[in-house]
């Protein structure tokens, strides 16, 4: 009786099988270890990028601090001519250069036992300031270690005239301006042009300079400075030009507008803005996104103080 035959070897379609499964599982294994590397280089990302957000709102509250609250405007929309849009209003998703002109308080520091600077003022005939505890000249000493001088900055008025932003400030060029240049100084009086009468008492600003906040197309998030809209000049015209963060796809500032009554009296002075900083996010390809449904986005509560 003969033996049954024995097999020594896997058929021809045996093998394609079982090269079949194993690709199909391999695909599997490969997919799955790229997800997981997908996942974990998405979560580094967007824990970075959501620290540098937290950064760069702690860069700006130390700047908005010391805001004037009615200069805060969207000085301008990306893509349109530069223009004044006004102050900034809840809700609205365009992209703006964020501009306002801020208090000097580097001047209130002093050099000495007096500080440079003090809200505590008096106003003689002609439009002269006069303060017994401050002492000028500290003032321009400081002022040029910053690169400009007393007589190229100018006083606030809280109590001058009031028109809308963009005029008051002179975003817009408008002659018609809170604002009084510096004719003359001593150690305790400054001598004020005449565009604007000045009134008695406190709450008188020296302003040295604007600020603007733009996010420019490639992500970068630009901070403008060392410029005058008192003296007819805009971000465009800053000497100082300083990057504090990347791939960031938007910025917003506002109010809670029924605090906000648009008047030189004491209601538009330490108001509470709400900053909001977008960073871009990563599409499905692991690209930078600018939608904001795929971004990164923190807010910051700040108290403007002016």
């Amino acid at each position: 009786m003969n033996a049954p035959n024995k097999r020594s070897a896997f058929t021809m379609i045996e093998l394609l099988f079982v090269i079949v499964v194993l690709g199909i599982v391999g695909g599997i294994t490969l997919e799955t270890i790229r997800q997981y590397y997908e996942g974990i280089y998405r979560t580094g990302e967007y824990s970075k990028r959501s620290d540098q957000a937290d950064h760069i709102l702690d860069q700006l509250t130390k700047y908005f601090e010391n805001a004037i609250s009615s200069s805060i405007v969207n000085l301008d929309q990306q893509g349109a001519a530069v223009g004044c849009y006004g102050p900034p209003v809840a809700g609205d998703a365009n992209d703006y250069t964020i501009a306002f002109v801020g208090v000097d308080g580097d001047s209130m520091r002093g050099l000495s036992s007096r500080p440079g600077w003090s809200e505590e003022t008096l106003l003689r005939s002609n439009n002269v300031l006069m303060a017994l505890d401050v002492n000028y000249t500290n003032a321009n000493t400081i002022i040029n270690s910053l690169g400009s001088t007393l007589g190229n900055s100018a006083v606030y008025d809280m109590d001058s005239v009031d028109v809308n932003a963009c005029a008051r400030f002179r975003w817009s060029g408008n002659a018609t301006a809170g604002y009084h240049t510096i004719t003359n100084s001593t150690d305790t009086t400054l001598s004020l042009n005449t565009d604007n009468n000045a009134t008695n008492g406190k709450r008188k600003y020296l302003l040295r300079t604007g600020y603007a906040f733009r996010v420019q197309d490639d992500g970068n998030f630009t901070m403008y400075s060392n410029f005058r809209p008192w003296a007819g000049t805009n971000y465009t015209n800053a000497t100082n030009i300083n990057l504090l963060g990347q791939n960031v796809a938007h910025f917003y500032v506002d109010y809670n507008a029924s605090d906000f009554q648009n008047n030189p009296g004491v209601s538009d002075r330490g108001l509470v803005w709400r900053l909001k900083v977008c960073m871009r996010g990563l599409d499905a390809n692991l690209s930078n996104s600018n939608t904001e449904a795929q971004g990164i986005c923190r807010e910051r509560r700040v108290h403007v103080r002016y």
